[in-house]
């Protein structure tokens, strides 16, 4: 049931994203809001739930954005497997290595983005540079109180199931 909440959350970060953050000039260079997500889901849930969730949020992200198809769908998993990975080392609940992994994925995901659009030299182009600080701020800010919030989140729906099976 959480995964279905999960999901809608997905769906309006989506719809936020693609509809919303564009039209609203100061935030021209706003980062993926997915990524708190699937950070998120890396650090808290298994690999085998949380794989099936980030790769369909991935393809409505594909369908809708206009870029190469898969390119999402490839990040999201790419991102939630190493997060997942790091996360038997070090400790998932930190929440400073939380928000630091945020503005990181957000520069491996533009980083993965400019390699696979085939120009390997815009990536140390001004523009990129920039972009990727820009991006990096945004996500160290935001992310901050995204993953606060999926944390009560969490905990408010691991209390109820616990009411509610006893």
């Amino acid at each position: 049931m959480i995964y279905l909440f999960y999901f809608g959350l997905g769906l309006c970060l989506i719809i936020i994203q693609t509809t919303i953050i564009p039209f609203i000039y100061f935030l021209g260079r706003f980062y993926d809001l997915i990524i708190p997500l699937v950070l998120f889901l890396s650090a808290h849930r298994p690999v085998q739930k949380g794989i099936p969730l980030i790769l369909i949020i991935g393809f409505i992200m594909d369908c809708l954005s206009g870029g190469a198809f898969g390119l999402y769908c490839i990040s999201y998993m790419w991102l939630y497997l190493v997060v997942g990975g790091m996360t038997t080392y070090v400790h998932a609940h930190s929440a400073i290595l939380l928000i630091f992994m945020v503005a990181v994925g957000t520069v491996i995901e533009n980083v993965f983005f400019i390699v696979t659009a085939g120009s390997a030299a815009s990536l140390f182009s001004m523009h990129a540079l920039q972009s990727f600080i820009s991006q990096s701020i945004w996500a160290m800010i935001t992310g901050a109180f995204m993953l606060i919030a999926l944390e009560s989140i969490q905990s408010i729906w691991d209390r109820w199931s616990a009411e509610k099976r006893s």
